[in-house]
């Protein structure tokens, strides 16, 4: 006859009891028997998760840079568009400065220069160039017509 305390024996002669006292209720024996399959289960669950949080963040990072590049682009080309408007207003004010092609450099840009070049009579081209350092050079384009008001004699 088998003795009723547990504590002197062997872990595996308390499953083989345990099995032997379960062989009546096999539904409770298969759950019993596949615990031990998941075993790491949520270790696992919970890296998979820690991975797709991951690459939620690097992306939100990602679009951050990119965000911060586009808002650093629209203030040049806001920039740009603010020195022609500028200078189309000093022109219009002193028809004398319709000179040929000038230079003039635009502190305010990285590398910036403004070039107004004569395209015909009264009609003018303003470039704006400035380039960002490792990118590509961009420019901003505006053409208007200038008349000056012709004295009858």
């Amino acid at each position: 006859m088998r003795s009723k305390c547990w504590c002197n024996r062997s872990p595996q002669v308390l499953i083989d009891e345990v099995f032997i006292q379960m062989k009546n209720k096999p539904a409770t024996y298969i759950k019993t028997q596949s615990m031990p399959k998941q075993r790491g289960a949520v270790l696992l669950e919970a890296l998979i998760a820690i991975v797709i949080f991951s690459f939620g963040i690097l992306a939100i990072a990602g679009l951050q840079g990119a965000m911060m590049k586009n808002t650093a682009d629209a203030t040049y080309r806001a920039e740009a568009s603010y020195i022609v408007q500028q200078r189309m207003g000093q022109m219009l004010a002193a028809p004398i400065a319709l000179g040929g092609v000038a230079d003039v450099p635009v502190p305010t840009l990285p590398d910036g220069k403004l070039t107004v070049t004569p395209i015909s009579d009264g009609r003018l081209q303003f470039v704006v160039t400035w380039q960002v350092p490792g990118e590509a050079q961009h420019n901003y384009q505006a053409v208007t017509s200038i008349f000056m008001a012709r004295e009858q004699i």
